[in-house]
């Protein structure tokens, strides 16, 4: 089983972090790409597909990558410039940002193909906003019909509000193809207004999909299965930036998944046992992270 893949698709941004109105620190960005840096680190294979510009950002975000064990093979460099967020930090060390807009993706990307026993990880609002929507779709449906593990991340923050009318059937034709669904109580709140993991597990939308992971932040995580909701407490600690908490989280999930052999035709069989592994892995990847400005996990963490 471990000679299978991971996959992630989603936006490129460089992150430029400030900290009581000063520049603390810089770091190659975007929801899967920080989630494809954690795997990388952790000596995973895995692919990452996205766009940024052929300028001197791009050629440091693509050596980063190398640099990190990612595969770089379907990273589009475009003549545009790269994106740029401004992240700034609040007295909690948690993020909202300004983006400054740069290389979008060519009409009909080369995309990699997807196996049996792979995972695929997209989301975002790389997912349901034109025109990146449209090549995550492919490959989500690439994925979903050779029979990969998919895991989708809606990552919808309340910037993204004005937006909601036009994006939410994506959202929800995303969940509906998706096999594990992993968001913030945040997320949910903004897309349904739904305020517990029950009551967003019982929307339609999440009939087909085998299990949900809501995570609150330092109140924890639930984990949602057809059989069982099961809560996870997470450490107390001291944040110094929360940036990539989430997606560090969705590393350590694949992590796991990956280490216990656990493909889409297993994991509605999954012992409680195992999902305590699963979770446990998401929740040290995501504590690792708070702990720096960096958006990764640091190591290869045990």
């Amino acid at each position: 089983m471990h000679n299978r893949r991971i996959f992630t698709i989603g936006e490129i941004v460089y992150d430029i972090i400030f900290s009581d109105g000063q520049p603390v620190a810089a770091r190659p960005g975007g929801a899967m790409l920080n989630s494809s840096v954690s795997l990388g680190r952790s000596r995973l294979p895995v692919s990452f597909t996205g766009t940024c510009g052929n300028d001197q950002v791009g050629r440091l975000i693509e050596q980063f990558l190398k640099d990190n064990g990612v595969d770089t093979s379907f990273l589009h460099m475009e003549n545009a410039p790269s994106i740029i967020a401004l992240a700034f930090l609040d007295e909690n060390n948690n993020a909202t940002y300004s983006f400054h807009k740069g290389a979008g993706p060519p009409e009909d990307p080369p995309l990699p193909s997807p196996g049996e026993n792979d995972l695929l990880l997209f989301g975002s609002f790389y997912s349901v906003s034109e025109p990146t929507r449209h090549a995550a779709i492919r490959l989500r449906n690439m994925a979903a019909s050779s029979g990969s593990l998919v895991i989708y991340d809606p990552n919808f923050r309340a910037s993204h509000l004005a937006d909601l009318d036009m994006v939410k059937p994506y959202i929800e034709d995303n969940i509906t193809h998706s096999v594990i669904v992993r968001g913030s109580d945040e997320d949910f709140e903004n897309i349904f207004g739904t305020a517990s993991a029950a009551e967003t597990w019982e929307l339609p939308c999440f009939r087909n999909c085998t299990a949900l992971l809501y995570t609150r932040s330092s109140e924890g995580v639930e984990l949602c299965t057809r059989d069982y909701i099961t809560h996870y407490d997470v450490p107390k600690i001291k944040p110094v930036s929360t940036i990539g908490a989430g997606d560090s989280f969705n590393a350590g999930i694949i992590a796991a998944l990956y280490e216990e052999g656990i493909d889409s035709r297993k994991l509605a069989n999954c012992t409680e046992e195992v999902w305590k592994k699963v979770v446990e892995k998401g929740i040290q990847y995501s504590s690792a992270v708070c702990l720096s400005y960096d958006n990764y996990i640091a190591f290869p963490l045990n």
